[in-house]
């Protein structure tokens, strides 16, 4: 699973430069957390998958602006 390797004043800067959708942000916290894809799915109430899918939407906006 991808561990956001970032400080918080990094993680900052990058959400204020990219537009995240409301569930990938909390995915960002809760990857900060180190929150498994299983526990992040109960959380927000969705897929496993979906999850997935939406660390793969985070990852590609971020390598955009890096």
């Amino acid at each position: 699973m991808y561990k956001l390797d970032f400080t918080n004043k990094e993680l900052n800067d990058i959400k204020s430069k990219i537009k995240f959708t409301e569930i990938q942000e909390r995915i960002i916290d809760y990857r900060q957390k180190e929150y498994s894809i299983v526990k992040m799915s109960m959380l927000e109430n969705v897929s496993e998958s979906k999850i997935s899918k939406e660390i793969k939407k985070i990852i590609y906006k971020i390598k955009k602006v890096i």
